[in-house]
């Protein structure tokens, strides 16, 4: 069975995107006398109306084929909170029986009704004219009672089970699993005509063009399911996190399905600094998407003060700061101003899938003393290599390289003294090659045991797709070092533009296939400032935004 998720945005529907709920289970085949029902949750810190939202399955019945559509009644779905739909209150699923866990019932006519609400089927056909029922492709028919299947098991190859959601009229993500289904919604579902679908109340009505979904963004999890069966996020909310719910412990509708988000390790990249003020002038932190595929864009970062009870994790306690989209590469970065001075920061990423691609704790060690230049950080065939460039080093007594696996909790691996130079000096210190993603940072003490610390780097893990390309360091000094991956041996052209879009260095090379490490010495070709890398093959592009010191 493969699940895919898809989110096609246009930058109006980011209207309060840091209020956005995101589907998180599906129940889709209970068996027996158990029911279905889906569950969403809502990843910010604000509560948010479900009255906009809206759920289209794809059916097939013999020869009859059409849609179910749910128009989500209004209410409110809480700040990290859960909302689900099923097809009783009290329902039953594996293990459970007459739970109440549930915020409505679709086969509940009249509350429905009351919440401006709905489940309707429609059929393909003609026989009743657009002027009666909004559709010319389609015809109403009456839904079952007590309906238990609005997510059908289609028979054949292809997807099995399928889920569109939409949000104000917006695709926000797409469910598509079978055991021969693929990464891209079917054909016998984009060959569909258009579906007219009027909404309740004040929310807008709106048509599914479903030939626009042929190359859709997905993502998916290659498991089949049977009787008892559903999918879950390992991770409320998180990218790549899907599976199946196979045993009572994982159907957990309305509360969380648990795991730990600092273990999910996001496709993004995202440089931050925070620039350390006073309680008066309070803070500010500096951020900008530096790498991603381009078919993660348009990227979405929510910016959170972490002055909750639990530390890099976004809590009840945490403060808002602001949402800001990147459409490409190219845009950004962002800074914002917060208080108290001294708190650290959360950045939370959310990707065209419509799910969280990763949360990134920024912690507040103040900014990088006059003295501290330049940090580099690059892998050889042997080893990594780590340089940093100080001044006035007769002030300095000790650096410690410190690293980490998770960019939260560091350990000291080495310990190395100052010189009795003058002025500027260069250090460098090799360590083992890394096997994961590998964070490093230095420790500086002075003379005075004053501590600051450097920018933090990370290194390996890179290109876990083809098309991948990660920045062994950011900013640069001399050297721009970088990794790509190449799903095949095959000539590439890197270009480095300015902000303006001129090519500003073009250079023609050869990859083999999977990873690649490459360096360009930028001295004399590209002067101070920020720039944009590009990498092109004839099976993968990819760009990334680095800074020239």
């Amino acid at each position: 069975m493969k699940t895919f998720f898809t989110l096609l945005i246009t930058l109006t529907a980011f209207v309060q995107t840091n209020a956005q709920a995101i589907l998180n289970e599906v129940y889709c085949f209970p068996g027996g006398s158990r029911n279905e029902f889906f569950e969403f949750y809502n990843n910010s810190v604000s509560s948010a109306s479900m009255d906009n939202y809206t759920v289209v399955s794809y059916y097939e019945s013999g020869t009859e084929k059409g849609f179910f559509v749910l128009d989500l009644p209004n209410l409110t779905i809480a700040s990290r909170g859960y909302f689900v739909g099923s097809s009783a209150i009290p329902f039953n699923y594996q293990g459970i029986s007459n739970s109440t866990m549930s915020n409505y019932s679709w086969n509940d006519l009249a509350f429905m009704a009351a919440n401006n609400s709905y489940l309707r089927q429609w059929k393909a056909g003609s026989a009743v004219p657009a002027a009666i029922d909004g559709n010319t492709d389609y015809d109403m028919v009456p839904v079952p009672p007590n309906f238990n299947d609005v997510f059908q098991k289609i028979g054949g190859g292809g997807a099995t089970y399928n889920l569109f959601v939409y949000k104000n009229g917006v695709l926000l993500s797409s469910f598509l699993g079978g055991t021969g289904g693929d990464s891209f919604i079917p054909t016998y579902i984009v060959g569909l005509p258009k579906l007219h679908i009027d909404m309740s109340a004040a929310a807008p009505d709106f048509d599914i063009d479903f030939s626009t979904y042929a190359t859709a963004r997905t993502e998916y999890v290659i498991q089949d399911i049977g009787s008892d069966n559903g999918y879950i996020r390992l991770v409320d909310g998180y990218c790549g996190t899907w599976t199946k719910s196979s045993s009572q412990v994982t159907h957990t509708p309305g509360i969380t399905n648990g795991g730990d988000p600092t273990t999910v390790i996001g496709t993004v990249s995202v440089s931050s600094a925070i620039v350390r003020g006073n309680a008066t002038a309070g803070s500010v932190i500096n951020y900008d998407v530096v790498g991603a595929s381009l078919i993660e864009f348009p990227v979405t970062l929510n910016i959170f003060v972490d002055n909750g009870t639990v530390l890099g994790d976004i809590d009840a306690g945490d403060t808002y700061l602001e949402t800001k989209i990147e459409n490409l590469v190219s845009d950004g970065g962002f800074s914002t101003n917060f208080f108290p001075y001294n708190s650290n920061v959360l950045i939370q990423t959310i990707t065209s899938a419509g799910c969280i691609d990763g949360l990134r704790f920024i912690p507040n060690v103040g900014v990088l003393p006059v003295r501290f230049t330049g940090f580099q950080a690059a892998t050889t065939s042997k080893n990594t290599e780590l340089k940093w460039l100080v001044a006035d080093n007769e002030s300095g007594k000790q650096f410690e390289i410190e690293k980490s696996i998770d960019g939260k909790t560091f350990y000291s691996t080495a310990l190395i003294l100052s010189t009795l130079k003058s002025g500027s000096e260069d250090y460098i210190f090799r360590d083992e090659l890394p096997t994961t993603r590998t964070f490093y940072r230095i420790k500086l003490t002075d003379n005075n045991n004053r501590i600051s610390y450097s920018n933090t780097l990370s290194l390996g893990n890179s290109a876990k797709t083809p098309g991948s390309l990660l920045l062994n360091q950011n900013p640069v000094e001399s050297y721009l070092s970088f990794q790509f991956k190449s799903s095949e041996s095959s000539p590439a052209i890197i270009n480095i533009y300015n902000t303006s879009g001129a090519v500003v260095y073009s250079q023609k090379t050869n990859l083999t296939k999977d990873a690649n490490t490459l360096a360009i010495n930028l001295d004399g070709k590209v002067f101070t400032g920020l720039y944009i890398l590009e990498v092109k093959t004839p099976y993968d592009h990819n760009s990334v935004k680095f800074i020239k010191r």
